[in-house]
């Protein structure tokens, strides 16, 4: 005991049996019934201690004792094995060796061991199919060359000696040392070896490779199981470094016995994996150029995708934080873009495609595809342009109906969500957040014909199911976005938010391809039940941030604004998501207060604001639309939105009589904006419908052509605000860019109907599209001049084929629709915006717009001109002239109401919400005897006809002074 390190606390004699405390005093009197329980117990308790004590104190003592015999027997055998080096057999020691080896004492041994063992490997290898011990011997040195890898000194010998004895081992006694090591950390120590060398090792990347040489020969699934685990825990799943992702990606890659398809399914069937996204890469990137998906492939592809977003999240928070990480959004940018370029290999692409339209009807090879889908398209905005796989299958109408199919089956849950069943509803949502973005995409193409919708792939039927389910789907959502009490809400998550927004924009899409298409009933889109606060109006809410499932944010810190009731966040999420659901006059009704309370909240506060802005501007009849550029340019008149009188100068030089209350002001903006719009100035052209857009080559023309175009936004702004209707045809691909910065390609018919035929016809042309000899350029026409223009960089090269032939549409529609009048309509909308927000207008869709701007499109309404006009002069309701102007008016044709409405108005459509809002309202006033002619000052909407009671007379008279459009006059 005196080589003990320690000494115990008592000494030991020899008695291990310990005599049981006598006590002779005998039991107190005193002492208590539960006092004796409790010493009692207290005193067993303590013996308890006393034998745990010494059980350990024999514990520790053998222990000691065996470390030091041990230890002993160590360096004794390590002194014989110097001693012995050359006299002893290899195989004595191996075994001396792997008895004391100790990493810290005996690394030249083992370097001297593997000398040995690759001197006479030929002899050795041979002993080991027979020889079980030298079997075992070898795979624990293989195990202490394993370890030796991360040491220097150890390093080339280890990899010699594990290359060497790790080759041609396909003897059943062999076999057996790969689960050995790799159960050992083969794998593991491997990964560190590669990391750390820095260079391309041909022996290192060999040894990765050799256990998969031998699986097919491994009898046990378990052996092999722990082969393909330990791999892909050490390889696949860790962060991607560059000796992986340039050095052995590639080789394993091209390796032939590598087996790929024995890890898809590996990777299918274990449940040990977390979803990284380097393992995602990997999969990916060691997929072979010959390789077929199957339905494991496409299952592991979808469930290694699910966190694929969040390399878009982390280059976000890095960009956040300080310049010094500007290499690692970097390095982020890159590793994104290489799985983009991974996922949009043609080759792999087309094989998921063409495996799709062979087993799509599969429903778990569907779900699977749709998964994948969700999971790209939640990545990156706009992502089903970036993908090709979701991008091509969005372009099969065959897929989209599967899809859709599969959607209609879980109609009744998809109409009766709610946010305690929303677990419940997650693969059906997820098809749902795949269909309304596919779908919107491929509406959003050229997909019409002259015909059919969508080109026949879904009928008018599936589109007005679709657009219920996906309507009433949406007001779920937004019911579940903005809960009545906030402890019931649902968590935001990427999931739910894409399931959200693209819900929504489906919906808005379904509701522009009813506009063209009208598959749903009237009044199918209106909700009564929805209700509008004034509040929304009076405060401007709706210039605010709402985000779902967050609730309100205000764009102003400094400005204090109550908070929204539940019912009346919802309603501001429908004015801006889903507009088009609240009726078109309470949206006009909307607008007017907008304009009204931008002004200030009260009445007399507008009164007070419009006396300290009050400003008279003087334009000259002879210079009406440069005076007007100039004096009301955003120098001059910084805020349109004030009160503005007009002090016209007559052509030889003197002010018109008359004060402007209103009138002279109307009739002031009719005429600026119609010479602005006339084609004649250059600013606008017509279509081959008689509808104006702006000029593409204005730029020849006129060099400040941009503070044109602000200036013209802002007079159709100033119009809109003050509720004056101006007579202007703007085309419909026009006011879809004053809503939103592009129209896409459906709308090519509206500027160029025959350029649209033709595009449709290479969309549906059957045979080889190159045969046709286009290449992607256009011929563009500047004032005479011709020139070529590339619709993509060296397009001159590149020729149109079935392939990229949608490509070469969509270019060649946005250079009409969108390039070449880019600076006009950007310059037109800041104009327009800066008078009447196009966040207000956005309530409105183009065709509303152009109802906003010009009147109603219905016809005119005789009674409801009658019942809201009065009379000056003589004139009375009862009085025979205004009898008969009213008979005879009554009997116009449709052409002839819109003739006398402009006689008398200067716009030909009915204002919105009926001649009630006619201000001033319309007048009819006496002119005197029957030689005159019918007169009419348009700023007053005041006409005067002359007291004739010949029924033909006076007729022959309206209809010659309306057709003329003849007698304006100031009154």
């Amino acid at each position: 005991m005196t080589n003990m390190p320690f000494k115990l606390s008592y000494s030991f004699e020899g008695d291990y049996r310990r005599k049981p405390e006598q006590n002779l005093s005998g039991a107190s009197k005193k002492e208590t019934r539960e006092l004796l329980l409790h010493r009692a117990h207290e005193e067993r308790q303590k013996r308890q201690e006393e034998r745990l004590k010494l059980r350990s104190t024999v514990t520790i003592q053998s222990y000691i004792r065996s470390y030091l015999i041990r230890k002993r027997k160590k360096h004794e055998e390590r002194l014989k094995f110097d001693e012995c080096v050359n006299i002893l057999n290899l195989k004595e020691l191996l075994g001396k060796l792997l008895f004391f080896y100790n990493p810290k004492l005996d690394n030249k041994r083992l370097e001297y061991i593997c000398e040995k063992l690759l001197q006479n490997h030929v002899e050795v290898l041979k002993h080991m199919d027979f020889d079980s011990s030298l079997n075992w011997s070898i795979r624990r040195i293989l195990y202490l060359c394993l370890n030796g890898l991360s040491q220097q000194e150890l390093a080339r010998i280890s990899l010699q000696c594990i290359t060497v004895f790790t080759e041609n081992t396909d003897s059943r006694t062999k076999l057996e040392i790969w689960p050995y090591l790799v159960n050992k950390g083969y794998f593991r120590q491997l990964r560190m070896f590669l990391d750390n060398s820095g260079e391309d090792n041909e022996h290192i990347l060999t040894l990765i490779r050799r256990p998969f040489e031998y699986l097919p020969l491994i009898s046990l699934p378990q052996q092999v199981e722990l082969i393909l685990s330990e791999f892909c825990n050490h390889f696949l799943c860790p962060r991607i470094t560059p000796q992986v992702k340039s050095i052995l990606i590639p080789y394993l890659q091209k390796c032939r016995t590598f087996p790929y398809n024995e890890i898809i399914k590996f990777l299918n069937k274990s449940q040990d994996f977390d979803a990284t996204n380097s393992l995602f890469y990997c999969v990916l990137a060691l997929e072979p150029t010959d390789y077929v998906p199957t339905k494991d492939s496409i299952q592991v592809l979808a469930s290694l995708s699910v966190n694929l977003y969040q390399l878009l999240a982390a280059i976000v928070n890095i960009s956040e934080d300080s310049d010094d990480e500007e290499m690692e959004v970097s390095s982020e940018q890159v590793c994104l873009q290489d799985y983009i370029h991974l996922l949009n290999h043609a080759d792999r692409v087309k094989r998921i495609i063409l495996y799709v339209d062979e087993y799509g009807s599969n429903e778990e090879v569907l779900m699977s595809i749709i998964q994948l889908c969700h999971n790209l398209l939640l990545t990156c905005k706009d992502s089903i342009r970036k993908f090709m796989l979701p991008f091509m299958l969005a372009l099969k109408g065959t897929f989209l109906n599967k899809l859709w199919l599969s959607i209609k089956k879980h109609e009744t849950s998809t109409l009766q969500m709610t946010g305690g069943s929303l677990g419940q509803w997650r693969d059906i949502h997820t098809a749902i957040s795949v269909f309304c973005d596919m779908f919107t995409f491929y509406t959003e193409t050229l997909t019409d014909s002259e015909t059919s919708d969508t080109s026949g792939t879904f009928s008018d039927s599936d589109l007005y199911l679709m657009s219920d389910i996906l309507k009433n789907m949406s007001l779920s959502l937004i019911e579940m976005a903005f809960p009545m009490c906030r402890a019931s809400g649902i968590p935001s998550t990427p999931e739910i938010l894409h399931l959200y927004n693209s819900c929504l924009s489906c919906v808005k899409m379904l509701y522009t391809l009813d506009l063209r298409k009208n598959f749903c009933k009237l009044g199918f889109w209106t909700r009564k039940k929805i209700h509008i606060s004034q509040d929304l109006s009076r405060k401007n809410y709706l210039s605010k941030t709402i985000i779902p499932f967050y609730g309100l944010v205000s764009e102003n810190e400094d400005e204090h604004l109550p908070p929204l009731s539940t019912i009346e966040q919802r309603s501001l999420a429908i004015l801006q998501q889903l507009p088009f659901l609240i009726e078109f006059n309470t949206r006009v009704l909307l607008l007017r207060d907008l304009c009204r309370y931008s002004l200030g909240d009260s009445d007399n506060m507008r009164l007070h604001r419009e006396f300290l802005n009050d400003s008279t501007v003087v334009i000259r009849r002879t210079h009406l639309y440069e005076d007007a550029f100039e004096k009301l340019s955003r120098e001059n008149e910084s805020d349109l939105r004030q009160k503005i009188r007009i002090q016209f100068i007559n052509s030889v030089g003197l002010e018109e009589a008359g004060i402007d209350g209103g009138g002279i002001f109307k009739e002031f903006v009719n005429e600026v904006l119609r010479t602005s719009f006339d084609p004649n100035r250059g600013f606008f052209l017509l279509t081959n419908d008689n509808m104006l857009y702006p000029n593409p080559n204005v730029g020849l023309l006129i060099e400040n052509f941009a503070e044109h175009y602000y200036f013209i936004g802002r007079l159709v702004g100033k119009a809109i605000f003050e509720n004056i209707l101006v007579d202007l045809p703007l085309a419909e691909f026009f006011l879809v860019k004053l809503l939103v910065e592009r129209a896409n390609a459906h709308y090519l018919k509206s500027l160029d109907p025959v350029l649209y035929r033709n595009l449709l016809y290479l969309r549906d042309y059957s045979g080889d599209v190159q045969d046709l000899g286009l290449d992607f350029t256009t011929i563009s026409n500047d004032l005479g001049e011709t020139k070529v223009v590339e619709l993509k960089p060296n397009g001159s090269n590149i020729p149109v084929t079935n392939y990229n032939r949608l490509e070469y549409i969509h270019r060649l529609a946005n250079l009409k629709l969108n390039t070449q009048i880019k600076r006009q309509c950007l310059a037109f909308r800041e104009g327009l915006d800066s008078v009447v927000p196009l966040l207000w207008l956005r309530l409105f869709n183009h065709l509303e717009l152009q109802v906003i701007i010009g009147g109603d499109t219905q016809e005119m309404d005789i009674l409801d001109l009658r019942a809201h006009t009065s009379y000056g002069g003589e004139f009375t309701p009862d009085h025979p002239t205004v009898l008969l102007f009213w008979k005879i008016v009554q009997k116009f044709t449709g052409s002839q109401k819109k003739q006398l409405l402009k006689f008398v108005t200067s716009c030909s459509r009915p204002p919105l919400l009926g001649f009630k809002e006619l201000n001033p309202p319309f007048c009819i006033q006496s002119s005197g005897t029957e030689d005159r002619m019918p007169t009419a000052s348009t700023c007053l909407n005041l006409l005067k006809i002359p007291i004739i009671k010949e029924e033909e007379i006076l007729r022959n008279k309206l209809v010659s002074a309306i057709e003329q459009q003849a007698g304006f006059e100031l009154s």
